[in-house]
């Protein structure tokens, strides 16, 4: 019987709908992309921070979100230091963008020798086992680039969220269908369950904050932030281990450390599973700190409704 795939998006690209002028910009940006990857890393590393400086001066609530995220974050640092970061933080972003349309318009396999890979042992007892696993992996700049490059050392599934542009969006997933087995809409339950259940492994990052419906409240950078309580279900319902994943680019070069940590403890518990995720987050986080999304607004939710929103200082909401 062969290998069922769960791949439900339509990624067509040559439809009617999208000649239309409001998908112009997004086709002149997908060609750009596209362009971009056919450069070595040195080049697109200067075409980064070109989009960088431009994004930095003209993206000001993005810039704004960052100023406040490093911040809240790194209240040791000085101003001037502050800035430093927020600055890489965009170099790294950009250039994130631009590894996105590597792993979906070129040979990514091009990149095996260049692939560092630590602590796979705690990865294959678990599969020893016959158990599911919940990579627990978080927004950094090489996301998409980190799936492809995953595939290459074990079968992926991955949770998303559609992107609101449909064209977009076909994009997008028609380059993740490259490399991974299944893709499960965010709202497919079901799909993460049976994954886990059949012993796959499943890529699953809820460091983002989407609110108090779903989330508990776990120290993160010495602050209460909204977080998704998908790990504790996960785990339960799929009997499957939660295995912190991280993935990033070292120094300037085109070397990629993926790395799997220790199972986190099966608590059974929203609160400690959140807790226990964080502190790792956080601990990566800081030895690498220009990779994240600081350009996310990770503290919007306040654990208390009656404290301000922090990114709604400056005349910003």
């Amino acid at each position: 019987m062969g290998k069922q795939l769960n791949r439900i998006e339509d990624v067509r690209l040559l439809k009617t709908e999208y000649l239309h002028p409001k998908y112009w910009g997004v086709w002149a940006f997908i060609g750009f992309l596209w362009f971009a990857s056919l450069f070595p890393f040195a080049v697109q590393w200067r075409i980064s921070q070109g989009l960088a400086w431009l994004t930095y001066n003209l993206a000001k609530s993005r810039r704004h979100i960052a100023e406040v995220n490093i911040d809240l974050c790194f209240p040791e640092l000085s101003s001037v230091e502050k800035t430093a970061l927020v600055k890489q933080t965009f170099h790294e972003n950009m250039q994130g963008y631009l590894d996105s349309g590597t792993a979906w318009f070129r040979d990514y396999r091009r990149f095996k020798p260049d692939i560092i890979i630590k602590g796979k042992e705690h990865l294959d007892a678990a599969q020893q086992k016959g158990q599911g696993v919940i990579l627990a992996g978080a927004h950094f700049s090489i996301l998409d680039l980190a799936g492809a490059l995953t595939s290459l050392v074990c079968p992926l599934n991955v949770t998303y969220r559609p992107l609101d542009n449909k064209l977009m969006n076909a994009v997008m997933m028609r380059g993740r269908y490259r490399f991974v087995d299944n893709a499960y809409h965010k709202k497919d339950v079901k799909g993460f369950i049976s994954c886990l259940k059949r012993g796959e492994i499943l890529w699953y990052a809820p460091d983002q904050d989407y609110g108090r419906r779903h989330s508990v409240f776990a120290p993160l950078f010495g602050r209460d932030a909204a977080t998704v309580t998908g790990l504790t279900f996960l785990s339960d319902s799929g009997d499957a281990q939660i295995i912190p994943y991280s993935y990033h680019r070292s120094g300037k070069g085109q070397i990629f450390t993926l790395e799997f940590y220790p199972p986190l403890p099966k608590t059974g518990s929203e609160e400690a599973d959140a807790s226990n995720y964080n502190v790792w987050l956080e601990t990566v986080i800081r030895r690498y700190p220009a990779q994240y999304l600081w350009l996310h607004k990770r503290f919007k939710t306040q654990k208390d409704p009656e404290q301000p929103n922090p990114y709604k200082s400056r005349g910003h909401s």
